[in-house]
């Protein structure tokens, strides 16, 4: 007599191998750098672009619209800091038609703290514009918690933004050949004041972990602030324009530990309801610094401050320490550009991580003074040209020229031009 089970004793079996697939499968659906779905945002001609340029009163000389590329938004599978996977997005600018292997470029944006960004072709996107119409294929993450992404944002938290970058690297490597993109293999890493702390967070760990897989061919990381404790602690008693910087710390420390709503408990009235009700990524900076007082820790409440200013071990201090990104020993060509006149992000940052580093052995870092009297928004226009320039000198095989010498004499002529 042949062996049979009973179908109510199968019944329990086969219920429970159907939920474990099912986990599985959904297992396998959400992992990091795993591409979800991308769409095309607008398509530039060479005209097109000449005529974005020429809005934006940016030179032929030291920005010539070259090639059409084409604007895609990105959505992705990251980790978060509780190492759960969320879903993050981005940017993809891609040229049309190029005559070369198109090299790769992370370009790490700076502070936003609206959720909602939008193409409009302007400020740093015009930035990724211009190195995608001369043939880069231009890789910008929004970071958790920005854009259409998942979860709220984790303000200078070094570990998400750089798997934030190179979770999108990784989908975007795998979606470039169905749009027909053949890439070389250069690699360069670039940012501005957030961005410049998170390309040097994304150089770190493609160096650490995905050294084989993505060497970088050379980093460019600007006026960031790479000793964010130091540049939080010496800052903690003095006036400030950005006082909603703090804030934004304060709530992404929360944010690391899913403890959000604690937050206001360590703010003094009115600040302790107003100021968590605005991190909510609806506002932008300038609202936030204007409700709250010049000097940011006189939001906080007296014995926080005190803990922080006389504990080197106060949690938050630690939280901050954890996020500084200078003490390691980059391995490729890196040019570290910065603004003496920074009144937003002291150059100092830029200074210790570059002795810093050649203290670690690194024998390919180099300072960079993109301007001597310029602020913090005027430091971009020519730390991006600076950078662009150095990129290039390795496409040209030139590798570290900064650039053919009228250029930068017109860069030079140009400084005396512009206001601080």
């Amino acid at each position: 007599m042949p062996f049979v089970i009973h179908p109510r004793i199968l019944a329990p079996f086969l219920w429970i191998l159907f939920l474990s697939l099912m986990s599985h499968q959904t297992f396998a659906q959400k992992q990091a750098g795993q591409l979800v779905e991308y769409r095309l945002l607008r398509s530039f001609s060479p005209q097109d672009m000449k005529t974005l340029f020429k809005e934006q009163h940016i030179p032929k000389l030291i920005l010539a619209a070259k090639e059409g590329l084409n604007v895609y938004e990105i959505f992705y599978y990251t980790t978060h800091s509780d190492g759960k996977i969320v879903k993050a997005s981005g940017v993809l600018y891609v040229p049309q038609g190029a005559k070369r292997a198109a090299p790769l470029m992370i370009y790490n944006h700076g502070t936003n703290t609206c959720r909602d960004l939008y193409f409009d072709g302007k400020d740093e996107q015009a930035i990724c514009l211009g190195f995608a119409t001369d043939g880069y294929v231009v890789v910008w993450p929004d970071y958790i918690g920005i854009g259409e992404g998942e979860r709220n944002q984790i303000y200078l938290n070094a570990p998400t933004e750089a798997s934030a970058s190179v979770d999108m690297l990784i989908a975007v490597t795998d979606l470039l050949p169905s749009l027909s993109v053949n890439t070389s293999k250069n690699l360069f890493l670039t940012g501005y004041s957030q961005g410049g702390h998170a390309s040097m967070a994304t150089y770190k760990l493609l160096q650490e972990k995905y050294k084989d897989r993505f060497p970088v061919t050379a980093a460019s990381p600007m006026s960031g602030p790479y000793d964010i404790e130091s540049t939080v602690y010496d800052a903690r008693a003095k006036p400030n324009d950005n006082p909603g910087y703090l804030m934004l710390l304060m709530s992404s420390f929360y944010e690391s530990r899913d403890s959000q709503p604690q937050m206001g408990e360590l703010l003094c009235h009115p600040y302790d309801t107003i100021i968590p009700s605005l991190m909510t990524g609806q506002w932008p900076i300038e609202f936030i610094n204007s409700c709250l007082p010049d000097t940011c820790f006189k939001a906080v409440k007296p014995e926080f401050y005190r803990d922080f200013d006389q504990n080197k071990d106060s949690p938050f201090r630690k939280y901050l320490a954890s996020n500084n990104v200078y003490d390691w020993k980059p391995e490729s060509p890196t040019e570290l550009c910065y603004c003496k006149g920074d009144d937003q992000v002291t150059y100092r940052n830029s200074v210790k991580a570059y002795e810093t580093m050649k203290k670690n052995g690194s024998t390919n870092v180099e300072l960079w003074h993109a301007g001597r009297k310029f602020k913090h928004i005027n430091c971009a226009l020519f730390a991006v040209v600076y950078t662009k320039m150095f990129f290039d000198g390795f496409l040209e095989g030139h590798p570290r020229s900064h650039g053919p010498i009228f250029k930068r004499i017109v860069l030079a002529m140009g400084k005396l031009l512009v206001k601080p």
